[in-house]
């Protein structure tokens, strides 16, 4: 009897506690986009470049020289992704491809002088951050976090949706 008495008691105890919980998850999901947002923009307004241009340009220069699929599995995207990126910054004079001495059909790349000095005096990109963090976490976290984001992609109905940067058209 004691039992279920106390069971009744918690019921509203442990609603409140999950509304809370639940406050802080939207509440902190709102900070790490408003984070990645502003992030962008001001990489926009100083560099000229999107989020991702710059993390693929921070990350060739930490690398030296990485074929298209090292380059895709550092940001995390589909091969494709990355070589519309590579393509845009090939364009500006930031990267340059080298065709492989031996087989040709491997493709390298690497920062022009141009694109070293700039991202050596870029910020660290927001999107390269937060990969890092959950690549820090111990795997079990790692694991309960994607089952959740899972799912909130699903309650959503967002599993269609193409995403592959943040705030970028690529």
């Amino acid at each position: 009897m004691a039992h279920a008495a106390r069971a009744r008691g918690a019921g509203p105890a442990l609603r409140s506690r999950k509304r809370t919980d639940t406050a802080a998850i939207v509440q902190g999901l709102r900070r790490i986009v408003k984070a990645l947002h502003t992030y962008s923009q001001e990489v926009r307004r100083a560099y000229g470049l999107t989020g991702p241009q710059l993390w693929a340009l921070k990350t060739l220069r930490t690398n030296r020289w990485m074929s298209m699929g090292q380059l895709a599995e550092a940001l995390a995207v589909h091969q494709s992704s990355a070589s519309i990126l590579v393509n845009r910054l090939e364009k500006r004079g930031l990267v340059r491809r080298t065709r492989g001495r031996l087989d040709h059909r491997f493709v390298d790349m690497a920062l022009t002088r141009r694109g070293a000095a700039l991202a050596a005096g870029a910020p660290e990109a927001a999107q390269g951050r937060l990969l890092h963090a959950l690549e820090a976490m111990p795997a079990r976290d790692v694991r309960k976090i994607r089952r959740a984001v899972d799912r909130l992609v699903q309650a959503m109905e967002a599993t269609d949706v193409n995403a592959r940067f943040f705030f970028a058209e690529g």
